[in-house]
This record gives structure tokens, C-alpha cells and sequence, in this order.
């Protein structure tokens, strides 16, 4: 009797390890259908988006041309704003304040199997959201430097058409939500800026040979560099060096920006939804230079981050 139960209990375990393991496999491919959507399709519509209890209602049209992606939004409700992107870079805009859009509510690596590594993943079921069904994909993180996630996928495209961030303790933190949607493709007409859409000249790119690069001392489990740049902004000869990190879902960005020593730049701690912003002054080599953290990531994680850093600065200079 009791080497039955040994045998059903190994039985048991084994079916769980099996059932667990085809829920990843089930999930990472509707992941994997979201990322190539996010790259490939073309689509207009009009979709809500919440963070702190203020909602804004926006119209997009995005068409692809060869892998080349062009965006238009316009705010549909409230004071007009209005934002034409290419190839993810803002060419225009009535605000600064970048709406925010399917493809960066969240945004996908092209390696998504990785994501199983920090986050268990889970097919929940199917509903409907803009009249079109959907499937529902759960990702939650396995440890405490990231958020949850939960996912709506049209089961014709892949397309995000809706998804909730939520913190530890389940609190929404952002909703993004399509009210209505057309894959046809939108014309070029369509894609036209309004008069009020303002020309933004492109940053100036500058050689990264001559800058100094920080890393920080720490991350969170899975995140790794993904992109680096330079750039000098208008009416600026200061290069701010630019750094994306990125588990292949989450990802954060890290600023440094040289200061002056009259500055009054100071540190600092803001949050809005789930973007949170931390700042330090830092001092190298008699330089003073303001590092920040920006990201959809919790504030603990942000400040370990930047904490870090600042011990990273000062090692360099022993």
C-alpha cells in the first residue's frame, strides 16, 4: 500500500510538473504572436488608457511598410493633443507628454522565452474585448522587483487589445483597453499630422567614444543592457547618455546627465501610475552629474538601482 502511494504521489507530482510546463509553452506562444503583431500589423482604432484614476481616450492609426512603422494618435476627448511617430522616434507633437500606445503598454522582446525565467505564466480563458474574442494570458513575476501582468490577445491577430498592470498587493496601477478596432489598413491620408502637430527636430546622435558609460552594481534578476546612445538635446552641448534595460518585458531606462556646479538639481523620488522616476546627484572625478532611473518598475527596485549606481561612481574614483 504504501509503494502505491509512493507511485500515485510521484504520479501526481509529475502531472503537475507536466501541466505547469505545457501552461509556459501554451502562453510563450501567445507571447510570441503579441511580439510579431507589435512588429507586423496594421490597424486603427480607438482604445482608453487609466493610470492613477485619470483616464484619457485616444484614436490611432498605425500602418507597416516594409517593416517601417507609422503612427498617429490624436487624444479624442479633453483639451487636442496630437503625436505622429516613426519607427518608434516622435516627429511631431502638440505635447511633449507622449500618448501611450499598444506597442509600448507593454512592450515585448523578441526573445520571449526567457520570460518564463521571472515570470509564471498561464492561459486563464477567453472573453471578448471591441466586440472581437480574445485569449487571456496571466504573467506574474516570481519575485518582488517587477509587476504583474495581465494580458488580452485577439485570437485572429495576436494583437494587444487590452492590458492591466497591477503592483504586489493587486492594486491597478495601469489599464490600457481597445473600444473599438479595424485592421484595414490605414491610407497615408490618414497618417497626416493636423496643423497644430509641431515638427520636432531629431536628436543629435554623438560618438559614444569619448563618454563614459556607468554601470550599476546591481539589477534585478534578468535584466540586461539592451541599448545604449548619446544624445545632445536643442539649445544643450551636454551629451546625456541614455541606457535601456530590459528582462524582455519590463524595462527601465537610466539617464546621466552632466550638471553645471550652480545646478539645483536635487534628488528626488516621483511616481505616477506605474512609471516611477529617482534621481541622484553624483559626483566623479570633480564632475557633477544627475543620474535617473525611469521605468514601469516598483519604486524599491528603482532606488536599489540608483543606489547602486552611486556606489558604482564612487568606486570608480578610489
Amino acid at each position: 500500500m504504501s509503494r502505491l502511494k509512493y507511485v500515485l504521489g510521484w504520479s501526481g507530482l509529475a502531472t503537475l510538473l507536466l501541466s505547469s510546463s505545457l501552461a509556459a509553452k501554451d502562453s510563450l506562444q501567445w507571447l510570441e504572436r503579441m511580439e510579431r503583431a507589435a512588429r507586423e500589423q496594421s490597424y486603427h482604432g480607438a482604445y482608453v488608457y487609466e493610470r492613477s484614476g485619470i483616464f484619457t481616450t485616444q484614436n490611432i492609426w498605425r500602418r507597416v511598410d516594409d517593416g517601417q512603422v507609422h503612427e498617429r494618435l490624436v487624444q479624442s476627448a479633453g483639451r487636442h493633443q496630437e503625436w505622429v511617430r516613426r519607427d518608434g522616434r516622435l516627429v511631431c507633437a502638440t505635447s511633449l507628454t507622449e500618448g501611450r500606445t499598444p506597442q509600448n503598454v507593454p512592450h515585448l522582446g523578441k526573445d520571449v522565452s526567457k520570460l518564463a525565467q521571472w515570470y509564471g505564466l498561464r492561459v486563464l480563458g477567453d472573453t471578448h474585448i471591441a466586440s472581437r474574442p480574445v485569449t487571456v494570458v496571466s504573467v506574474q513575476p516570481l519575485d518582488a522587483f517587477r509587476y504583474a501582468y495581465e494580458l488580452y490577445l485577439d485570437k485572429e491577430t495576436g494583437l494587444l487589445l487590452k492590458s492591466l498592470l497591477v503592483d504586489d498587493s493587486r492594486e491597478l496601477l495601469e489599464r490600457f483597453q481597445f473600444a473599438t478596432v479595424s485592421f484595414d489598413r490605414p491610407s497615408r491620408q490618414d497618417l497626416q499630422p493636423g496643423s497644430s502637430c509641431l515638427e520636432l527636430p531629431a536628436p543629435v546622435e554623438i560618438a559614444t567614444d569619448d563618454v563614459t558609460f556607468w554601470e550599476p552594481l546591481w539589477l534585478p534578476p534578468g535584466f540586461s543592457l539592451g541599448h545604449r546612445e548619446v544624445q545632445t538635446l536643442k539649445g544643450s552641448e551636454a551629451p546625456i547618455a541614455t541606457q535601456i534595460y530590459t528582462d524582455g518585458l519590463a524595462r527601465f531606462t537610466l539617464f546621466i546627465e552632466p550638471l553645471g556646479r550652480d545646478s539645483l538639481a536635487e534628488d528626488l523620488r516621483a511616481q505616477l501610475g506605474p512609471t516611477v522616476a529617482v534621481s541622484r546627484r553624483l559626483v566623479a572625478e570633480d564632475n557633477l552629474y544627475l543620474a535617473t532611473v525611469v521605468g514601469e518598475i516598483p519604486p524599491m527596485t528603482a532606488e536599489r538601482i540608483a543606489e547602486s549606481l552611486s556606489q558604482a561612481v564612487t568606486g570608480t574614483q578610489r
